[in-house]
């Protein structure tokens, strides 16, 4: 009885063996810890890259896209249309034909008619924006010019009187015989002086005498010191503080 009970246990384990080893091969079966002696077929081998077939002809490449055309700035056409008026100019004056002098009558129409668009313009935005007017500070117009200059001579007048309080002019001139300015200049500055009360130091550069300044000094060398002996007299009429 026992030999019996052995024998069925030995013919139960063969017979699932036999079946264990008869079940086909699944995908699902990678992640059971049962197949690992099926575990080869879960990596399939890599197939090495093919060479390609010698005198294959390489595939056409992408022709590389055409480049943007350049745009020229406004100053690259200023100074091609410059060249242009230029050549058209010389063309029409070494080879005066019809046609070349035409063509320059017809490009030296379209420069006047650029200008006087610009100045059109120019004139609308000075109407409409009067800070970059300068006929607003300083008249253009015969009427409004002599309003200003009057406003303008009345200001000079009262700084000036009030700049001789404090200081006065210093006029270096030489005689009337080698410098007549000398003698102009001495006449204008006696009127201010006599005007305005402004005080005037006159010293003669050579000794010689002015007609306006008879009593004038004569230097002695102060000019030097000053550093005002090496320039034409005419041009020092010195402010003295």
């Amino acid at each position: 009885m026992r030999n019996l009970l052995l024998a069925g246990i030995i013919y139960g384990a063969l017979v699932q063996t036999v079946m264990a080893q008869a079940e086909p091969f699944r995908l699902d079966m990678c992640n059971d810890t049962n197949t690992s002696g099926w575990s080869f077929y879960c990596h399939p081998p890599v197939e090495p890259p093919k060479d390609p077939a010698p005198n294959t002809p390489a595939p056409p490449s992408t022709p590389a896209p055409a480049p943007a055309p350049h745009e020229m700035t406004y100053t690259e056409q200023m100074m091609a249309y410059r060249k242009l008026i230029d050549e058209t100019k010389h063309r029409a004056i070494l080879n005066p034909t019809r046609e070349n002098v035409l063509a320059y009558m017809e490009i030296n129409k379209q420069i006047a008619d650029r200008a006087g668009a610009f100045t059109d313009q120019w004139q609308r935005i000075l109407f409409e924006t009067p800070s970059l007017n300068a006929n607003v500070s300083s008249p253009l117009a015969s009427a409004g010019i002599g309003v200003y200059q009057d406003q303008m001579r009345v200001a000079r007048e009262e700084t000036f009187k009030n700049v001789v309080n404090q200081a006065g002019l210093m006029f270096i001139f030489e005689g009337d015989e080698r410098c007549g300015i000398c003698r102009v200049q001495g006449q204008v500055l006696r009127d201010m002086e006599a005007r305005y009360g402004v005080t005037i130091l006159a010293v003669s550069k050579d000794g010689n005498g002015n007609a306006n300044y008879p009593d004038a000094y004569v230097d002695d060398g102060r000019l030097a010191d000053l550093g005002l002996d090496q320039y034409p007299a005419p041009q020092y009429t010195t402010l003295l503080r």
